[in-house]
């Protein structure tokens, strides 16, 4: 197995994209949270630290041509894949840097408005997590945000062994990583069909195993199969942090702020008595047995006025994400301590099906505002946690052209990757999800190449691609055809007008 500094350098990382990362979001988060956002429009700056593959760092910079980004990874692969998508997306304001984290102080940076980590912390030694915290105090601004993911305790505490005992395994046997990988899962699997005590005793390791098995390789490899994989408590962090003079903000996972979507009224009352907001923090992650946290942290930006704070509040907008006519409406929280009336998620979904509204707008509905300006707030909260709704803007003239040369340049380069892929919007400012047919479809529509289903079918079929329904894959032609037919007109009818709204395309 090849390390560079303990890391897994002989697999590339997959195309991940993380909507936490972006400044409109980190900004939405600070504005939930009571705090000043970062001003955008007249210019910011922002670096993402172990970047990857970079297609975060790409579709933020396409959605902002206002800023300037930054990506910094020590993978060779991973930078020339980015700058490879930048330079035929025609992105002039994105900078990849190819540079392990001894390498950072040499490097002609700016100072930044925000610092983002995903897939990092928990993954680097202490010496590492001491340079990361270091580059923070030096190059962000004052007033700047960092967003940091970590693996935490104690939703660890139950399946942390199997981890370590597929390392273990990995160690004693070939060079080979992929090689090593599939015989560690095999040996953990012999384990658990013995049901051993440490799977009879332990029932969420069980699921957890199993899950894991599913995932794929070069997922794997960067997850658990590195020297370093560390688990710290919330209050780790922020000692960490604190060294940097960064202060908690609250979560990117916008759900984990809600206390009334997380803990029941006598949960959200123990903790409201605890006055240390570290404290506090650490008990949630108690009550929900936390397992990975997307923390948010500045360096001494202000807390909004209570009446300024509400009118920002009252202004934001928002937008559809998914198509109303995709999907029934399936909210993946339940709100525990609050008043869950489906009829008002379906009105709100039903208004702003129309176009983009504020939350005073949405209040100004008849129907909408005689359930109470709270329960309406709370509505709109729980449909942006279930990713229903985004904040929204009007983009500028730029950030559209910017958006659509960066889709297009996704388009053509991914057309014969099955895998599930991101494309920008101006609009919401983040990536929006599409599978392959999705993309093949609007690939046709984009490049004017005839019958979408002679289009995309001639493609399926050289790649061997069977389409999937009701969970099962379709084992004839002519019913993949059929299921093909139905996919086009629901692409047509519901997908399409929603990708023009959002300024995809």
């Amino acid at each position: 197995m090849a390390r560079l500094d303990g890391y897994v350098a002989d697999i590339e990382y997959i195309h991940h994209f993380c909507r936490e990362l972006g400044p409109a979001w980190l900004n939405f988060v600070l504005a939930m949270q009571g705090i000043e956002p970062v001003q955008l429009k007249s210019g910011f700056s922002s670096c993402d630290l172990g970047c990857g593959q970079g297609l975060s760092t790409n579709v933020f910079a396409s959605c902002h041509p206002e800023g300037q980004f930054h990506g910094i990874d020590f993978n060779a692969a991973h930078i020339q894949g980015a700058r490879g998508l930048a330079s035929q997306a025609k992105l002039e304001n994105v900078t990849f840097w190819e540079a392990s984290f001894d390498d950072l102080g040499s490097l002609d940076l700016p100072e930044f408005d925000f610092i983002t980590l995903h897939g990092v912390y928990s993954w680097v030694n202490s010496d590492n997590r001491n340079k990361i915290v270091d580059f923070i105090r030096c190059k962000l601004k004052v007033g700047g945000v960092v967003y940091v993911s970590y693996n935490c305790l104690p939703g660890w505490s139950s399946n942390a062994p199997i981890r370590q005992l597929l390392v273990s395994c990995a160690d004693m046997t070939s060079d080979d990583l992929e090689e090593q990988i599939d015989a560690s899962i095999a040996f953990v699997g012999r384990l658990k069909s013995l049901d051993v005590s440490y799977f009879s005793n332990n029932p969420s390791a069980n699921d957890f195993f199993d899950a894991l098995c599913k995932l794929p390789k070069e997922y794997l490899a960067h997850e658990y199969f590195n020297e370093h994989w560390i688990q710290f408590y919330h209050t780790d962090v922020a000692k960490d942090f604190a060294q940097a003079n960064m202060a908690f903000v609250g979560s990117a996972s916008f759900a984990d702020n809600l206390d009334f979507l997380r803990f029941s009224l006598a949960e959200q009352q123990l903790l409201n008595d605890i006055q240390d907001p570290v404290l506090r923090e650490t008990a949630k992650d108690f009550t929900v047995n936390q397992q990975f946290r997307r923390d948010v942290f500045t360096k001494g930006r202000k807390r909004m006025f209570p009446n300024a704070h509400r009118e920002l509040v009252s202004r934001c907008r928002f937008e559809l994400a998914i198509p109303i006519g995709k999907d029934k409406l399936m909210l993946h929280l339940t709100p525990r301590g609050a008043n869950f009336a489906s009829e008002l998620y379906k009105l709100i979904l039903h208004v702003l099906n129309e176009h983009q509204r504020s939350l005073d707008e949405l209040l100004q509905n008849q129907h909408i505002a005689r359930f109470g300006s709270d329960n309406v707030l709370q509505a709109v909260m729980v449909l942006l946690s279930s990713g229903y709704i985004l904040p929204a803007v009007d983009p500028s003239p730029e950030a559209i052209a910017s958006a659509r040369l960066f889709n297009y340049a996704m388009l053509e380069r991914t057309a014969l990757d099955n895998k599930p892929l991101y494309l920008a919007s101006p609009v919401v400012q983040t990536g929006i999800e599409l599978d392959w047919v999705e993309r093949l479809l609007l690939l046709c529509e984009l490049t004017d190449s005839g019958d979408p289903s002679i289009f995309v079918s001639s493609i399926l079929r050289e790649c061997n691609y069977a389409l999937v329904k009701d969970d099962a894959v379709i084992q004839s032609w002519e019913e993949n055809l059929e299921e093909l037919e139905r996919q086009i007109r629901s692409f047509n009818e519901c997908l399409l007008p929603l990708l023009k709204r959002l300024g995809v395309v």
